[in-house]
């Protein structure tokens, strides 16, 4: 009879824990002036959503002043809407027609950025972050057990029709060990998260090579995968209308090697930043439920565990360095130590054959 060891099963509390410096991890390849887009993109999302939640809440029969005031009573809210920060006047967005979103939601779709209508609300798959690439792009770089649900009305109905059947099936032997396969999985996605936040605090992830070599063997290994096909090249503007006006800052795979070989990378963590900075053109324009952008998860995905496997290697590598210094330097105080003992000991030859 086997025996299998119990999964740890990953809580909400502890995936809350974690997705905060998670996403501020994935900002840190980004440059200021993407930062300042998502940050107005942010703001704009979160006042449409506010407005669209208030339509619904409306429509159940929730009473607007009666929530305010008792947000106030408890110091959540102070009553008053930031329209003035939150317009999305304030963003350059570039004009480029999506055909399945709503006008609202449409880039560049004028002032008003959500649905008016609770009907409309219902009757889409999107929301108002689909209006702002910058944002998307940094919530569809997430992956399990991060990684945000998808937006489908047909999963939605899924899984409202397996919560309302009211019946258990019970599991067949295949499925309770595929259940316990996924748990596995999850914890140990869960668990290379961790790990990715840590990197930050280790020296060897930010320490300067005098060579090349090393970070290029790490290019190689990450080129070479079966995901990395997509960005080993430019992209062809033709082949993508709009990438140059919605990407402020291409970069591919084989840029970044020029970047190694000219010392403008001479890092691990300055590699591991540059190629997120490809994830993150991709997710921005293809949008993030896309093909493209489940490739970059599992892209990105790969790139993290060579790169956590590359500084693993190199700081054990580096630990054994020192403790053989330290134990080569200790050998050689004994033997130091015990010569001159043995010397002091010992009679003097010249006078004892003077004697």
């Amino acid at each position: 009879m086997s025996s299998t060891q119990p999964t740890t099963i990953i809580t909400e509390e502890a995936i809350k824990t974690v997705l905060p410096p998670t996403l501020y991890r994935l900002t840190e390849a980004l440059p200021k002036t993407e930062l300042d887009v998502i940050i107005r993109e942010a703001r704009a999302c979160e006042d449409a959503l506010e407005k669209e939640i208030e339509l619904l809440e409306r429509e159940i029969g929730i009473d607007q002043q009666s929530k305010k005031r008792k947000l106030n009573d408890d110091g959540n809210d102070n009553g008053t809407a930031n329209s003035n920060n939150n317009s999305p006047e304030q963003l350059v967005e570039p004009a480029i027609a999506i055909p399945l979103l709503p006008t609202p939601y449409q880039p560049g779709g004028g002032a008003i950025n959500y649905l008016e209508d609770v009907q409309q609300i219902l009757g889409t798959d999107f929301s108002p972050p689909d209006r702002y690439f910058t944002v998307s792009a940094l919530l569809g770089r997430l992956r399990i057990p991060l990684k945000l649900p998808a937006t489908t009305s047909a999963a939605a109905a899924a899984s409202a029709a397996a919560a309302s059947s009211g019946t258990t099936v019970p599991k067949s032997k295949k499925e309770e060990l595929e259940a316990e396969k996924k748990a596995k999985q999850l914890r140990l996605s869960f668990e290379k998260q961790q790990a990715l936040l840590t990197l930050d605090q280790n020296e060897i992830y930010h320490q300067e090579h005098t060579e090349t070599t090393t970070l290029l063997a790490l290019w190689k290994r990450i080129s070479s995968h079966r995901t990395s096909a997509v960005f080993r090249k430019p992209v062809n503007p033709l082949e993508a209308p709009g990438y140059q006006e919605r990407i402020l800052f291409p970069i591919d795979l084989s840029l970044i090697r020029k970047m190694i070989v000219c010392r403008m990378i001479k890092s691990y963590s300055g590699f591991h930043r540059c190629v997120g900075l490809i994830c993150h053109n991709c997710v921005k324009f293809n949008g993030r439920e896309s093909d493209y952008s489940a490739l970059t998860r599992d892209f990105e995905d790969n790139v993290d565990e060579k790169v956590l496997e590359a500084v693993r290697n190199a700081s054990a590598a580096a630990a054994a360095a020192k403790a053989a210094a330290e134990s080569s330097k200790a050998a050689v105080a004994a033997a130091t130590g015990g010569a001159g003992g043995a010397a002091a000991a010992a009679p003097p030859v010249a006078g004892a054959a003077a004697a």
